[in-house]
């Protein structure tokens, strides 16, 4: 049923109303954007006042892109583009299909992209050389013999035609694809600080529901640069998944360079210090008396201020004395240390610099800097596949509707006495001036075979 003969039908594939919803979709979209989301009644009361608050919670503004409203515009959409695409798609097919043989000389004639020749040849020579020079210019051909004149028609791209409704079915591709993820997936977030691990996330809401991981997660080091001025200009973190006790994968990541695995992602997005807890990273280097070779053994321990910490059996002591101030809020460090090999001695560390200690003959590198625990955000979208491939199909679908063409040309051969009367003609539903280059190179084509004996009149 057409929408001719259907007024609902006429509703809802109606270009208008499409504009109509897009319109109201962008319009709202602004909105979840400038106002901020998720955020408690509270917050909206303290920043907008409190009959705005209303207004806001009422709306559903402040969970724009979950409300029950937003979905159903999304869904009105989707209606309308499936009620277009159902309606005119059998009509454009039966165009690309349409029985392009059966034009006359007359119809051939009214064309105003028309070029006429005349040839002396012989009429199967001249069919077989035009036929050949379509053929190098990769046209699809098809040929007809009437009463009284010979028809060529050949088209490219009529497939083209459909490039609107190739974006249409990306939209709906991209809707279902983000229906999977809101359906089926989930965004969590946890606190890992560095050097444990988890087998478990946290869901944002006011619960923090617990969230199984069907693996663990480990963060092997932490670490953090600052711009001159103080400012955080890059914070990243190792992280490594766990299957039992093997590790399974590692990667270290950024802001924008997440970690995924097991169709998980991990996410950089926030970091916090530890309340007096330090990093501390000791490298051994001695050498085996018996070979003559060094040795290094190395170790990251995670120490609390004024209290002592040992390694290598006790032969080492080591204890963070003082922190002072650097501007970042730890260092520079005040130190005591003590093994086998000499008296304890105080030492003074900068943050994150190594410091050697010589002690006969091995020596001792230190570093200390802050402990954190890196915020990282988890999300799991299954549907994450389909948008990546309704978003390129839509890209080629808007190549397809904006730079492809339905290109069709006749060629038709008439006896007029002893001499033959060629009429080159054709169409394009797009760039048409485009098209009539296209024309003028296939006759220029023509001219130049010379076994067509052609002359332009």
């Amino acid at each position: 049923m057409t929408s001719k003969e259907n007024p609902i039908v006429d509703f809802f594939s109606s270009v208008r109303f499409a504009l109509f919803i897009i319109s109201l979709l962008v319009v709202t979209s602004i909105i979840g954007t400038i106002l901020p989301q998720g955020q408690p009644l509270g917050f909206y009361i303290e920043k907008y006042g409190q009959a705005n608050a209303i207004i806001i919670e009422i709306l559903g503004f402040s969970n724009t892109y979950t409300s029950i409203w937003f979905k159903s515009l999304l869904l009105v959409l989707c209606l309308n583009l499936v009620v277009c695409s159902l309606d005119r798609v059998p009509q454009v097919l039966k165009f690309i299909k349409k029985d392009n043989l059966s034009a006359d000389i007359a119809k051939l004639m009214r064309n105003k992209d028309k070029i006429l020749f005349t040839s002396n040849g012989d009429k199967q020579t001249v069919e077989t050389a035009i036929r050949a020079v379509l053929k190098q210019k990769n046209w699809k051909i098809y040929s007809k013999c009437n009463a009284d004149f010979f028809l060529f028609f050949a088209e490219k791209s009529a497939w083209s035609r459909l490039g609107a409704y190739l974006v249409h079915l990306s939209i709906l591709i991209i809707f279902l694809g983000a229906l999977l993820g809101s359906a089926f997936g989930f965004k969590a977030f946890v606190m890992l600080p560095e050097g444990d691990e988890t087998s478990e996330i946290y869901q944002r809401n006011d619960q923090q529901t617990p969230i199984p991981l069907p693996f663990k997660l480990r963060c092997d080091a932490f670490d953090i640069e600052y711009y001159e001025n103080g400012m955080p200009k890059e914070y990243r973190s190792d992280l490594v998944a766990l299957e039992g006790d093997k590790e399974a994968m590692s990667k270290q990541i950024t802001v924008n360079n997440p970690f995924s695995y097991a169709g998980l992602t991990f996410y950089q997005s926030s970091y916090e210090p530890m309340s007096n807890q330090y990093t501390v990273e000791l490298t051994k280097k001695s050498i085996a008396k018996e070979k003559n070779q060094a040795r290094s053994m190395k170790k990251k321990l995670y120490a609390e201020p004024r209290k002592k910490h040992t390694w290598i059996d006790n032969q080492a002591r080591f204890e963070i004395v003082e922190t002072g101030k650097d501007g970042h809020g730890h260092g520079p460090y005040t130190i005591w240390f003590d093994d086998e090999m000499g008296e304890p001695a105080q030492l003074v560390l900068e943050d994150k610099k190594p410091l050697t200690i010589q002690r006969g003959e091995a020596s001792y590198d230190i570093i200390v800097k802050q402990r954190y625990a890196t915020g990282l955000q988890v999300v799991k979208d299954p549907g994450v596949w389909l948008v990546y491939l309704g978003f390129g199909l839509m890209l080629f679908g808007l190549y397809v509707a904006f730079f492809m063409s339905h290109r069709r040309l006749w060629i038709s051969i008439q006896e007029t006495g002893a001499t033959l009367t060629l009429i080159l003609s054709g169409s394009s539903n797009k760039n048409q001036a485009g098209f009539s280059k296209t024309l003028e190179d296939i006759a220029t084509n023509l001219l130049n075979e010379k076994t067509l004996e052609l002359r332009r009149i």
